[in-house]
């Protein structure tokens, strides 16, 4: 069978910038699925390839693909709709149209029912799933038997929802994902990064993520595959990474935890990666929990991940203010999270945050302080990460806390107000001034690739821990994130005087703005072309 598989467009340019060029990890793995089993697959990445939408259907029209997927969250949701909705008009016989991913999963019969172009929804992790899919369509087989799946039936329009597939407990019997967007992209000399997943599931019920339902497929468990399996694939990827300078990064949703069973694990692939002498750099997110830096065994682990290429994190950090943290289940104290990116940034394994969530519903602007403030101490205080708020994902816990009005998409994650109307005319300004500034776009994703190029390039020279490279490049961060604390502090003082700010706000942000743009260009020139 042709079968076409798809990540589809970012839906604002935004998120576009931040995206980069990620290979898509979930199309790889299903590629590489499925080609063992019999069928034609072509894999399509509009970002990375650099095509529009309407060439895609061209395309999809042209070859005749039978069986059309496209893995989708909310930002590349309305990307992948445009898609099949043009599909379904203008294709002399129509494909099937299989929707993947998170956001889907968690509102699979809301997307069936409000769009008819859409044929399937694979829920959950999706390898066994969709090649049953596959199977079933390319065999005219019915769909009603699939576990993992809601569909609609073609001839009466009727939604069913099938049983949820039981989490596949032999990870290491999956192929290698396949690169093929990688190896394209590569050919033309055009920047593209690329991942594995090594476990699945997540031991952490924070309540603004679906980490722990759906790459636990549903299940609560940790599921992982063997040291030894992961090392061979990473050593087939070492050239590959290296031709990207870039790192090799490591999806799970938590790569470390304290668990007896992850520490082991963890040690016996430092063992099967030191006794193959590999070493590529790769990043990984963590929690602050993850190690005990007052431990001496978990100061050696850290330095062994260190040895072997874990030379960049992703902390998730949330929020500075405890209730904040409390109100997230995050079951963390920002004091601590300081205390452990400080302890990381000495050692050069600090990136960037996994997540901020400044802004929610009942957030104070006392709450919002400590955030900002907090963020400044570690580093990341970027106006994107201060403008941070809560999503209302399909299917987290936080919806069941939050009072939300209709979705005026099926893509809205936003669609809820702030209780207290001085966080609201603060996140109204923090918006207005998003929407006006490119700066304020592309500061954030340039302290990050500045900082990336840096320790990529002294990877590969062979330096070891925090460069004064990397200490002089974040006294400039410093002094940048310095400014927008300033701003941000003195806008949250303006609202809570009761006056109105307007003029002030309009004379603050020319300021602002210029010295922002002043400053970043100025370690753009520097430090880019590392």
């Amino acid at each position: 069978m042709r079968i076409a598989l798809i990540n589809p467009q970012t839906e604002n340019l935004a998120m576009r910038e931040l995206y980069g060029h990620y290979e898509n990890l979930a199309l790889g793995l299903l590629a590489a699925q499925l080609r063992p089993a019999g069928h034609n697959v072509e894999l399509y990445d509009l970002r990375v390839d650099g095509i529009t939408e309407s060439e895609m259907v061209e395309v999809l029209i042209r070859e005749n693909f039978s069986l059309v997927a496209l893995s989708v969250n909310y930002a590349t949701l309305p990307s992948a709709l445009r898609i099949a909705q043009r599909l379904a008009l203008f294709a002399p016989v129509k494909p099937y149209i299989v929707l993947g991913g998170e956001h889907v999963s968690y509102d699979d019969v809301g997307i069936l029912s409000a769009y008819s172009a859409v044929d399937v929804i694979c829920r959950g992790e999706g390898e066994i799933t969709f090649q049953r899919i596959a199977d079933a369509i390319s065999n005219d087989f019915p769909l009603s038997d699939l576990e993992g799946i809601t569909f609609r039936d073609r001839e009466s329009g009727e939604i069913h929802i099938n049983p949820n597939r039981a989490p596949n407990d032999h990870l290491d019997g999956l192929c290698f994902a396949a690169h093929d967007v990688a190896q394209k992209s590569l050919l033309h000399d055009k920047p593209v990064k690329i991942g594995i997943l090594i476990r699945r599931g997540c031991p952490y019920p924070c309540v603004f993520c679906n980490a722990q339902r759906f790459l636990g497929n549903e299940s609560t468990g940790i599921r992982a595959r063997t040291p030894s399996n992961v090392v061979k694939e990473i050593a087939a990827l070492q050239s590959m990474v290296k031709q990207t300078q870039s790192y090799l990064h490591i999806y799970d949703a938590t790569f470390v935890t304290p668990s007896k069973e992850n520490r082991l694990w963890i040690n016996e692939f430092c063992d099967e990666m030191e006794r193959r002498e590999l070493s590529v750099p790769f990043d990984a997110f963590i929690r602050a929990d993850s190690f005990y830096i007052d431990k001496p065994k978990d100061r050696d682990l850290l330095l062994r991940l260190r040895n072997i290429g874990l030379i960049s994190t992703y902390l998730g950090l949330e929020a500075g203010d405890n209730a904040q943290l409390n109100a997230y289940n995050k079951k963390i104290i920002p004091s601590v999270s300081t205390r452990v990116f400080q302890h990381l940034k000495l050692l050069g394994m600090t990136g960037s945050t996994n997540g901020c969530i400044t802004f929610f519903q009942n957030v104070t602007l006392n709450q919002i302080e400590n955030t900002v403030l907090f963020l400044y101490d570690v580093g990341l205080a970027s106006f994107w990460n201060i403008a941070s708020r809560a999503e209302t994902l399909p299917g987290i816990p936080l919806n069941g806390k939050t009072i939300m009005h209709e979705r005026d998409t099926a893509w809205d994650v936003e669609n809820y107000e702030f209780q207290d109307d001085k966080v609201a005319m603060l996140y109204a300004y923090i918006r207005r001034i998003i929407g006006r500034y490119e700066i304020i776009r592309l500061e954030d994703r340039l302290l990050r690739g500045a900082r990336d190029r840096i320790k990529i390039k002294q990877f590969y020279q062979g330096i070891v821990g925090y460069s004064h490279r990397e200490k002089l490049f974040d006294l400039l961060v410093k002094d940048i994130q310095g400014d927008t604390v300033e701003f941000i502090l003195a806008l949250i003082r303006e609202i809570s005087s009761g006056e109105n700010i307007s003029d002030y706000f309009n004379q603050a942000v020319q300021v602002y703005i210029s010295r922002l743009e002043q400053k970043t260009r100025r370690l753009f020139m520097t430090y880019w072309n590392e």
